[in-house]
């Protein structure tokens, strides 16, 4: 077998178009992968449900992507914007804001989409009675790209370790994305309406190309 392949007309052409096919097909598998991800996380916020009143301290014991609103009456503690958000082809800003009770006790709240207009001083409200909205991990730290500022207006991710620092207050597992009563000249965000990454269509692109370059790898040894 070896001997076979150490005869062939162009084995180098072979060897490294292996690499590559090997490649194209790990690139598939992830892209499907994403897909079915993307696919199960649609399913689970558009499956109709209640929302259930809790406490801030009761936040840790829920789940992700349950409907939930406050209870307590909150004030205002601290707000962002967080950048690069488009809503209706429009690009802005999401308002990311924390609240307390009277136990001290934090909570961080994704009020919606702002204008690149917005100014963070003309959404300070001090006290709320309730919010309604779904809850969300925060996001990943990527290997590579912008990092959060210290002190500054506006954020590039909900970073929950950065913004604990910059507020020096303790924040529960989960932040809470509005999905109604936003706030004046607020738009409350519909995450199924948000962009999705074509995955699928990109998975059957990569095994394309896995299945070309195989054809061609092999038809240049005279295999097939």
């Amino acid at each position: 077998m070896l001997s076979r392949l150490n005869n062939l007309p162009n084995k180098y052409l072979f060897y490294v178009g292996l690499i590559f096919v090997l490649i194209f097909i790990s690139l598939s598998y992830w892209q499907f992968t994403s897909y079915l991800d993307e696919k199960e996380l649609t399913n689970q916020i558009s499956y109709p449900q209640e929302p259930t009143e809790v406490l801030i301290s009761q936040i840790n014991t829920s789940n992700e992507f349950s409907m939930i609103t406050t209870q307590e009456r909150l004030q205002y503690v601290k707000s962002w914007l967080l950048r690069s958000r488009v809503s209706n082809g429009m690009n802005g800003y999401h308002l990311i804001t924390i609240y307390k009770n009277e136990l001290n006790q934090h909570i961080l709240i994704n009020r919606g989409w702002v204008p690149l207009t917005a100014d963070v001083d003309n959404y300070i409200l001090d006290t709320e009675q309730s919010f309604t909205g779904t809850l969300y991990t925060y996001d990943e730290i990527p290997r590579f790209g912008q990092s959060d500022i210290p002190g500054s207006e506006y954020i590039f991710r909900i970073d929950k370790v950065f913004l604990q620092n910059e507020a020096e207050i303790i924040l529960p597992n989960y932040y809470l994305q509005l999905s109604q009563n936003c706030g004046f000249e607020i738009r409350c965000i519909d995450t199924l309406e948000q962009y999705q990454a074509p995955h699928l269509g990109y998975a059957f692109q990569w095994i394309f190309f896995a299945i070309c370059l195989t054809i061609v790898i092999l038809r240049k040894n005279k295999l097939i």
